[in-house]
């Protein structure tokens, strides 16, 4: 995977767990959406101004 298809993946990610807390506030689950939220509070937000990508071993570069 290159460069620019881990940030596209990671980007797509992230709008899905955007769309997903949406609903989850309009159906009014308050502790599923915090939850979620501090899931994905480092992707959305990371410290530093950066994400740490840890290569999987066995994984060919790209």
């Amino acid at each position: 995977m290159t460069s620019e298809q881990a940030a596209q993946l990671i980007d797509q990610t992230l709008a899905l767990v955007h769309e997903r807390l949406q609903d989850l506030q309009r159906e009014a689950r308050g502790p599923e959406q915090r939850a979620l939220a501090a899931e994905f509070r480092e992707w959305s937000d990371p410290a530093g101004g950066r994400i740490d990508l840890m290569i999987c071993p066995g994984v060919a570069g790209g």
